[in-house]
């Protein structure tokens, strides 16, 4: 398999006259905001369903955090953040790929073969990866900050936990279950789509120095989850994913690849709040310095490993 990036491998030449690429991000952009407001539509009309309408006056933050952190509405949270993820990631996506005159299976790689040697390297590597961010998340601590800064990131981290914390609310089997789908499998689809199906294709169209593309693409992937004590495991995640579709060009192993860091931590918060455990604790773990060390050179190994793989040709790859 040719690894070496070129526009055709992206783009049909016909699409490449009609969209440039401040055209194609133009568009992108367009259809994100689109979704933005969708989504906010989304979740007014399920946040309805979930307040005291009689209570109006004392709507604020606090309230309705309380409010969607109640077992009651945990199902309706859940749908919430599935239809939310669809709207303003998968969506787009679709569409921006339907507008620039392509195919979604194939522009996104999803119908391309995949062997089993393929599947058990990015297993390896998403493991591996969970050493490494925890690493990453350590060395995230040691970023000197002012004062100012560090507050505003806390004040952040605190929004976000929160929202996290909403998920560990599954007291039953039937809950957890939904949960790994709900909040693991198909967000995984649907951030794959934008982020490696779509952006880092425009960038890599764009900058024509793959690389570069794959880390940019990482770094606007981990910003938008909102979290500064994250930023480094997040980044490296997505530069991982972003080095498995690259030499893969099958979205399929990126979806495997989130799915197990999101089904992780998903299976981290369930069994340590049966554990009676704080599930907050729990996922916000770190690991010494010298782990992430390790892992980082065994996830170069892996990724060398892997990229030699997904050269051999199409007959030899299906037949492993």
């Amino acid at each position: 398999m040719d690894t070496n990036i070129q526009p055709k491998d992206w783009f049909t030449e016909a699409t490449k006259r009609r969209y440039n690429f401040w055209e194609q991000l133009a568009i992108l952009i367009g259809l994100i905001i689109g979704g933005f407001i969708v989504t906010a539509i989304i979740q007014v009309a399920i946040g309805i369903t979930m307040v005291d309408l009689k209570n109006l006056s004392n709507l604020n933050k606090d309230y309705l955090m309380q409010v969607i952190a109640k077992p009651e509405n945990f199902v309706k949270v859940l749908l919430m953040q599935l239809l939310s993820t669809l709207v303003l990631m998968a969506v787009p996506a679709v569409l921006f790929v339907k507008i620039i005159k392509q195919q979604p299976i194939k522009y996104f790689g999803l119908n391309n073969r995949i062997s089993t040697l393929q599947i058990v390297l990015v297993v390896v590597i998403a493991l591996c990866g969970l050493g490494l961010s925890g690493g990453l998340g350590e060395l995230n601590k040691l970023i000197p900050l002012s004062k100012g800064l560090k507050a505003t990131f806390e004040s952040w981290e605190k929004d976000y936990e929160q929202q996290v914390m909403i998920f560990a609310n599954m007291k039953t089997v039937t809950d957890y279950i939904l949960s790994i789908f709900m909040v693991a499998i198909l967000p995984a689809i649907f951030e794959e789509l934008l982020f490696r199906g779509v952006l880092q294709k425009i960038l890599i169209d764009w900058f024509k120095k793959p690389h570069i593309a794959i880390i940019v693409t990482a770094i606007i992937f981990s910003a938008v989850h909102g979290s500064f004590f994250g930023l480094l495991p997040r980044m490296m995640l997505g530069m991982v994913l972003g080095y498995i579709y690259f030499y893969g060009k099958n979205l399929w192993l990126n979806i495997l690849m989130h799915f197990i860091n999101n089904g992780v931590a998903i299976t981290a918060m369930y069994f340590a709040t049966r554990a009676g455990k704080n599930a907050q604790e729990t996922i916000n773990e770190t690991f010494p310095l010298w782990v992430g060390a390790v892992a980082l050179v065994v996830m170069i190994a892996l990724l060398s490993i892997y990229k030699k793989v997904c050269e051999k040709p199409n007959n030899e790859l299906v037949n492993n």
